[in-house]
């Protein structure tokens, strides 16, 4: 007997408020087969002149915007009880509000992604044959500029914990921090999956003087005071870092670097660091395609 894969889980959310669709006819809002945009995005290839010698030419390659689709149906138990729904996922769905993001989770394979995106149409019923008493398919389109999935969010902190023995927990990764001279210093590992760089966050929180994160070959240096209660936040994707306290300077040798994909050791330093001493490290894994 030929074994039914079952269909993805798929979520909108944005500013914490979530809409799921369901994937059994007990659900209101059904998502149905035939979702695009999952796999690889579109690739934009750019040739040069051949090469002297070999007569071989040069090729750029990149990703470029991509369309994703969803079909879903909707179904109520009256007509103002479907309206609601719609208006719920009109609210929620609103592109001036900015994107949104498409989170889709496998639960054959426990594989979950996710890509941020512009509601694009869809909501105005063209799709399958618009109202049909209770319940009415649509098929929303999102304009997903950046081509990468994302997975679930990492995070790794560090402090100091005297007296206790470091430990890795199952869920969140607690890496060992060591104590000297009065500053925290974590050595650890962190292993980038997925299939490129990521970029990471780091935020951090005082007491403590002279921040140092490094790979070994690059080094985000920042010289000064980092007070309890006031984090700083280190954007390296959005190239920030708030607030921009004229206590803190930052040193022209910096670099907000991304994390590699593999196995990577990074160093992170904080002189005068007490036990309210935090530095989180959050981040998301890159992926080619969504399912």
């Amino acid at each position: 007997m030929r074994r039914i894969s079952p269909r993805p889980i798929v979520s909108f959310s944005r500013d914490g408020r979530v809409f799921e669709l369901g994937r059994s006819g007990l659900s209101p809002i059904l998502h149905k087969h035939g979702s695009t945009g999952l796999g690889l995005a579109p690739v934009e290839i750019a040739k040069s002149e051949r090469l002297d010698g070999d007569g071989s030419v040069v090729r750029g390659i990149r990703y470029g915007d991509r369309d994703v689709f969803i079909p879903l149906r909707m179904e109520a138990e009256s007509i103002g009880a479907l309206s609601e729904l719609r208006r719920s996922l009109n609210e929620l769905l609103a592109p001036d509000l900015g994107e949104v993001e498409v989170r889709i989770e496998d639960p054959a394979t426990g594989t979950d992604r996710m890509i941020r995106g512009y509601y694009k149409d869809g909501l105005d019923g063209d799709f399958g044959t618009g109202y049909h008493g209770y319940w009415q398919n649509l098929g929303l389109t999102f304009e997903c500029h950046d081509p990468w999935w994302l997975g679930p969010e990492q995070i790794v902190e560090l402090r100091i914990n005297p007296g206790s023995k470091p430990f890795i927990s199952s869920t969140v990764p607690f890496f060992p921090v060591m104590l000297a001279q009065s500053s925290v210093q974590g050595v650890y590992q962190v292993d980038i999956k997925g299939a490129g760089p990521v970029d990471p966050i780091w935020e951090v929180h005082g007491p403590g003087t002279d921040l140092r994160i490094s790979n070994d070959v690059e080094v985000i240096e920042m010289d000064g005071n980092f007070p309890a209660g006031e984090p700083v936040l280190i954007d390296v994707a959005e190239g920030e870092i708030t607030p921009n306290s004229r206590w803190i300077d930052t040193s022209v040798r910096s670099r907000l670097f991304k994390l590699e994909r593999g196995l990577q050791t990074i160093t992170v330093t904080l002189v005068g660091a007490t036990t309210e001493t935090l530095v989180r490290l959050t981040y998301r894994e890159r992926y080619r395609e969504g399912y």
